[in-house]
């Protein structure tokens, strides 16, 4: 089974802990610290309660079809706690250097299992790149990447997973094209955002790709 190979340089704000995770993100250091240090001298005037970093990535799956093919794990899960990571290199650091959710899911169903080693009722690990009320300059934010939006506790998704490289746990193979809720919801609840972001993926055509295979998805399961 071929593994999609995912690379993100980010630009924008922060250096997540994505290569710690497996999920082959990579950090272009010097863009990063020059952003870094531009960004550290506006955080104190900046509201932003979200703040996202772009994704550059060398593949990524443009229809269902494709996301299935790369995806050695297709289940339904539930999830039911989460554990936060963020850190800093040192204190003279204001923004996070390495940040994800470890978010903990009960398969419900298993639509494919390449690696034969799941089954119903497991409880597994799944990794995401995303952590909330990190305090930043006196004001609780929303570190992302591409403004994803990490699953909540109680409720149901259908992802899209391979084995971590790096640890007792799994990844999105596709980043934010990896994580559908089973309960259809609004466009405005997909992703995270807020009215004072100038800069939305809603600008972009992953949300569109998103939506588009969302749509098949729900059409499948019904």
């Amino acid at each position: 089974m071929k593994k999609i190979a995912i690379a993100s340089s980010l630009l924008l704000l922060f250096a997540s802990g994505c290569s710690m995770s497996g999920t082959n993100t990579v950090t272009e250091k010097d863009d990063t610290d020059k952003a870094l240090s531009q960004t550290n001298s506006l955080l104190p005037t900046d509201n932003r309660t979200v703040i996202s970093a772009h994704g550059k990535y060398s593949s990524l799956a443009s229809d269902l079809d494709e996301l299935e093919e790369t995806s050695p794990i297709v289940v339904e899960v539930i999830k039911y706690d989460e554990e936060q990571t963020v850190k800093k290199e040192s204190d003279k650091n204001t923004l996070p250097t390495e940040f994800y959710t470890m978010s903990g899911v009960t398969i419900k169903d298993i639509q494919k299992d390449s690696t034969n080693t799941l089954k119903k009722g497991d409880k597994i690990e799944v990794l995401e790149d995303v952590a909330t009320n990190v305090p930043i300059e006196g004001k609780k934010r929303t570190l992302t990447i591409d403004n994803y939006k990490k699953m909540e506790v109680g409720k149901s998704y259908y992802l899209y997973l391979r084995d971590s490289t790096s640890g007792d746990n799994y990844v999105l193979t596709n980043a934010f094209l990896s994580k559908y809720p089973t309960n259809e919801e609004p466009k405005s609840k997909l992703f995270l955002s807020e009215d004072s972001v100038t800069e939305s993926l809603e600008e972009t055509d992953y949300q569109n790709l998103y939506e588009d295979i969302y749509t098949e998805i729900l059409q499948e399961n019904e």
